[in-house]
């Protein structure tokens, strides 16, 4: 039997969201029109994999799904240990915008389910339109 792999990969990203140092892991797959793939509260990027596999999908988008802090593979920030964890709109908001500046994204589309597809409706009442993220 051949080995196949399958074609996302992953790898970290160092930013400053709220004035403090993160680590944030994010998978990408795919070429094209960037498309940020928000996860559920309490999950993580794994959520999107069967689509970063779809060739179908791959061959006109670069999915990119990131595990917010506290989530999956990325880092709660320094000093976590003495506060409380409260994932609150802005922050959230925050995280996003954050994280694709770092990656450069011009006007990436952005999807999400539950929590990850209401912040979506934030990111358009905060974002005027034909600007980036």
């Amino acid at each position: 039997m051949a080995v196949a792999f399958e074609p996302m990969i992953g790898r970290y990203v160092r930013v400053e969201i709220g004035g403090r140092p993160h680590r944030i892991y994010f998978e990408e797959a795919g070429r094209g029109i960037p498309l940020v793939c928000l996860h559920t509260a309490g999950a993580d990027g794994r959520q999107f994999r069967h689509m970063m596999a779809d060739p179908t999908i791959t061959e006109h988008f670069r999915l990119i799904a990131f595990d917010l802090p506290w989530h999956g593979k990325s880092e709660p920030p320094p000093g976590w240990q003495r506060e409380e964890y409260r994932l609150t709109r802005d922050g959230y908001t925050d995280v996003i915008r954050t994280f694709c500046a770092a990656l450069e994204l011009d006007r990436p589309v952005v999807l999400g389910c539950s929590i990850g597809g209401r912040i979506v409706l934030n990111l358009l009442s905060v974002t005027p339109p034909n600007s980036a993220l």
